[in-house]
């Protein structure tokens, strides 16, 4: 399965026209957040174009600066794992993704921002969703605007800055990867314990990254290499 990992898109809806070529290639695509920059329903409509027939193929969340209509527009599309799963059938497997959007709660400056326990309960609702709907899932994918703390992507100015709650809840879960963003300078390709952790960065600033699912005696495995436009 042939993975496209974006975050942090800000509006910058050239940036995804110039990779409409490995939107056309990607089985999955995933996106962590901030796609419009404080934008509305036009906006995310605007942002969600290069990605029309894509239907199926999507799993995102919205970011701090993804206002409500904006994530309205997210949900209608079907592309909206916030608090929810999705699953995604394929080689080597059916993928299920998980999510919790929004920004860490700083001083609600921004449109979408949650305390740890409500990043907490986002990823709860999901996996309890899941656990409901009582089918298998040993291929488990989790996306969150913000980073999990305590691992590469989440430095900022050599402090970790993520999420302890999100960090809780991957080491409880060990999902085979977890796609983040929101901290821009943390760009990174980084494994803690049994999770490959990525932050592809700003495609703002034409950064991204590339991912394959491969099967492995035992179970999956999850690569990514990040890019830049």
């Amino acid at each position: 399965m042939r993975l496209l990992i974006l975050a942090d898109i800000h509006g910058q809806v050239s940036a995804l026209d110039r990779l409409s070529a490995l939107i056309s290639a990607a089985d999955l695509i995933l996106i962590a957040g901030d796609l419009t920059e404080f934008g509305g329903s036009e906006d995310m409509t605007n942002m969600l174009s290069p990605l029309a027939g894509k239907e199926g193929r999507v799993a995102a969340v919205g970011g701090n600066c993804d206002k409500a209509m904006a994530r309205d527009v997210l949900e209608a599309a079907g592309y909206s794992v916030d608090g929810r799963f999705k699953r995604f059938s394929g080689e080597p497997g059916t993928l299920t993704v998980v999510g919790a959007g929004g920004g860490q709660f700083r001083a609600g400056l921004t449109p979408f921002e949650r305390r740890d326990g409500e990043l907490h309960a986002a990823i709860e609702d999901a996996m309890r969703s899941l656990d409901e709907s009582s089918e298998p899932h040993p291929l488990l994918m989790a996306i969150s605007h913000t980073p999990p703390h305590g691992t590469d992507a989440d430095l900022r100015n050599g402090s970790h800055v993520g999420s302890k709650a999100l960090r809780h809840m991957m080491d409880a879960l060990a999902p085979q990867a977890w796609v983040c963003g929101h901290i821009h300078e943390s760009r990174s390709v980084s494994r803690t314990g049994k999770t490959l952790v990525i932050n592809p960065g700003p495609l703002r600033e034409g950064y991204y990254a590339e991912g394959q699912i491969h099967a492995i005696r035992e179970g999956f495995l999850v690569e990514a290499e990040l890019r830049k436009l």
